[in-house]
């Protein structure tokens, strides 16, 4: 039973001797031959007993206190798993399992087994059913895989998000730095083995992708939304895909694309070129891209083109980000007044930006101020902002400097990893939620929208 249970159970930790009042014999009688007799365990679960310590040498006690508790995992494992139950199965509920054994005046005795995964753990799983300690062997044709991804909750998602891909296998540790965990996607499987510390299964049903309704600002005041496009790599296809879709920031009432090269991304869209090569570092607490600057001269670019001034909002929006034009029109119209709405509790993240037309206008009167117009004087000599993001940097220019206010947070505009939303991947927390981040493929970024315009109420937990 004890062999069983270390195969199927990821570790067993031993720590601090407390004896087991079931062990608790006197020194005398403890066999010291240097072997031991195991106990059969058979019979009902209530009749499961622990080895008593006349069965333990007393140089291999803590040992004997392993195996005691391991009896205790595999009756409540069988208690479980029922009179069908060939095998151990994992506790549903709970990551860890602790085990405490008690003798008088002894320190204590904890064991703690760590399953591979359990699924509806941490929050509801999106998932279908998934093989814990499986390996889906693939098929020939295509497959592909990814590192650090940590949970197969966010794998079997990842897996919903390529239309090729039937099956999937996570390994909890392939020996990479950071998260050392692997997420293998493929398109067919041709044979299951057992194997500790990887989970399989298979991909939800993909839901049918349609348009998703244009803004309706009339109430809330209307919407000038822009992205900025890095002209080489994925950004370019994806929002020519949005373009022809109909989809996040071209469902605005007015629309652009800001690029260092001028582009086409559609016959009626070419990119307002901003004088920069759109490089920077990386750095900061959380080692995020230090683009001040380049934003910098974005903003100057798009006061110079004045086109946000018809609009009643200005909307920065990253071209990864799954943008809902018509859910922000309706949460805008609890806002008339606001300098412009916070995304997060902590501090405002650069997947979407929203901002009165007011707050833009006076910014722009910080840019006039400078001898070439090309940077807000105020702020750029009253911050010290060479670690920080762009929205940070204007985070703090508008509060902080220029004194822009009301500042309301919702936490609706934004649902990503780094703002407490678990499950950003399924794309499923309810029907207000205006904007995911961040999904960098076509595929991805259509399963996604797909699964929010099907998401009739919220799913899943958030901090």
């Amino acid at each position: 039973l004890a062999q069983g249970i270390s195969e199927s159970l990821k570790t067993v930790v031993c720590s601090a001797p407390r004896f087991s009042r079931a062990m608790a014999a006197s020194q005398d009688s403890v066999n010291t031959s240097g072997a031991y007799t195991p106990v059969a365990v058979a019979g009902p679960v209530d009749e499961l007993a622990p080895p008593t310590a006349a069965h333990f040498p007393r140089r291999g006690l803590i040992a004997a206190l392993c195996a005691t508790a391991l009896v205790a995992v595999g009756a409540a494992t069988a208690a479980r798993g029922g009179a069908q139950s060939q095998g151990l199965r994992q506790l549903p509920g709970a990551a860890d399992l602790q085990i405490k054994v008690e003798v008088p005046g002894a320190a204590d005795l904890q064991i703690k087994v760590e399953a591979t995964w359990v699924q509806n753990g941490v929050f509801p799983s999106q998932a279908p059913e998934m093989d814990v300690d499986v390996q889906y062997i693939g098929a020939a044709g295509w497959g592909t895989n990814y590192d650090h991804i940590p949970t197969p909750e966010m794998c079997a998602a990842m897996c919903q998000g390529v239309e090729k891909c039937n099956a999937y296998t996570w390994v909890k540790d392939a020996g990479l730095p950071g998260c050392p965990s692997q997420c293998w996607l493929m398109e067919g499987i041709s044979e299951k083995k057992p194997l500790k510390g990887l989970v399989s299964g298979k991909p939800p049903t993909r839901k049918p992708f349609a348009p998703p309704p244009a803004s309706k600002g009339e109430a809330s005041g209307s919407l000038y939304c822009f992205a900025l496009m890095v002209p080489e790599g994925y950004e370019e296809g994806l929002l020519k895909w949005q373009h022809d879709n109909k989809a996040g920031i071209f469902g605005c009432d007015q629309a652009a694309v800001y690029s260092n090269k001028q582009l086409t991304i559609a016959p009626a869209v070419v990119t307002q070129v901003v004088n920069s090569t759109l490089k920077c570092g990386y750095g900061g607490d959380s080692m995020s891209a230090l683009n001040a600057w380049i934003f910098i001269e974005v903003w100057r670019k798009l006061i110079a083109v004045g086109d946000y001034k018809k609009h009643g909002w200005v909307v920065k929006v990253d071209p990864d980000a799954v943008f809902f034009p018509d859910r922000l029109s309706k949460l805008l119209v609890k806002y008339q007044g606001a300098g412009y709405i916070n995304n997060c509790r902590y501090g405002m993240h650069g997947p979407i930006e929203l901002f009165s037309s007011r707050a833009i206008d006076t910014l722009a009167a910080d840019y006039k101020l400078s001898w070439d117009g090309k940077a807000p004087k105020t702020c750029v000599t009253k911050m010290d902002f060479g670690q920080w993001g762009e929205d940070m940097f204007m985070d703090q220019c508008l509060s902080k400097i220029l004194e822009v206010k009301p500042v309301p947070t919702d936490a609706t505009l934004m649902c990503e990893s780094h703002c407490d939303c678990n499950a950003w991947y399924w794309c499923n927390e309810g029907p207000d939620m205006v904007s995911y981040h961040p999904f960098k493929s076509i595929d991805s970024y259509k399963n996604c929208m797909a699964n929010a315009m099907g998401s009739p109420s919220k799913a899943t937990i958030r901090a």
